[in-house]
């Protein structure tokens, strides 16, 4: 059995416990969407089917054992023995690849304290895709999962190396930019919004069978500090300016004034999701 070391973000595992989980991963191609299906075994979820197929997984091997399709590319990670969540890349979110929360945090801490000491504005993004309820009750959690892949390849292609992204959890994504402006933040969450609500999503819908989803959306709340802050202090201001842009309508940007109130930016035509 493989073992690991990792921290879960369910923190329901200390961080020097070992994980003696194994989560196979099977991935397929529909048209252009790939999707991910896993299943975890050992300890609390262990399969009947035994741990020799997922040794074989591990091992790169295709197999025709039961339950795992012959020609399909698989994978093999780690689980958490609380939640059962796959964590086989140490630091990042199973599901987008971003910077799972608890190392975002770390090197959220650092990226202040260096910039404090350049005397550098730091701006936090948190964006929440808008409707992502009402995707997984009209189609399913496949599809979700298949948005929030989008949401969080979109946030690669708009920010830079320099920043720092991650899943914060749920639908929720987090990038903190050092040496960024409020503006210059506004910026990136208008070419995120409107990469994604141009984007043709591919997924299976649970309901409709094949489908294309279009005219996604994120709400974004921005808090910039040119001295910065603690962390905490940040994520609260930021938080509660996406909690303002959510009411004022979603589909657009609040920017934390500071105590100086807030600052709206309608971004693209909210409540837009269609299906193609």
């Amino acid at each position: 059995m493989v073992s690991t070391r990792f921290d879960c973000s369910c923190r329901g595992v200390p961080a020097a416990r070992s994980a003696t989980s194994i989560c196979a991963v099977r991935t397929w191609t529909v048209g252009d969407r790939i999707s991910t299906v896993w299943t975890s075994v050992g300890g609390a979820h262990r399969s009947r089917r035994g741990n020799s197929v997922f040794m074989e997984l591990l091992r790169g091997r295709r197999t025709r054992h039961a339950g795992v399709d012959h020609g399909h590319r698989h994978t093999a990670y780690p689980c958490c023995p609380t939640c059962g969540t796959p964590v086989g890349h140490q630091g990042l979110d199973w599901l987008t690849g971003l910077l799972d929360r608890p190392t975002w945090h770390h090197r959220a801490d650092q990226a202040l304290a260096a910039a404090t000491a350049r005397r550098e504005p730091v701006t936090l993004l948190i964006a929440d895709l808008d409707r992502f309820k009402l995707i997984n009750d009209e189609h399913g959690h496949l599809a979700g999962d298949d948005a929030l892949r989008q949401v969080a390849a979109i946030l690669r292609s708009v920010t830079r190396g320099t920043d720092l992204v991650a899943r914060y959890g749920g639908d929720e994504f987090l990038v903190l930019m050092p040496a960024t402006t409020a503006d210059d933040a506004l910026a990136v969450a208008r070419n995120l919004n409107g990469h994604l609500n141009s984007a043709r999503l591919r997924t299976v819908s649970a309901r409709d069978g094949e489908t294309i989803l279009t005219g996604l959306s994120v709400s974004v709340g921005l808090a910039s500090r040119e001295s910065a802050a603690r962390l905490e202090g940040l994520l609260l201001a930021a938080d509660s300016a996406l909690l303002a842009a959510k009411r004022n309508g979603r589909a657009q940007s609040c920017i934390d004034g500071d105590g100086q109130g807030w600052m709206f930016d309608q971004m693209v035509r909210p409540y837009a999701l269609h299906m193609g």
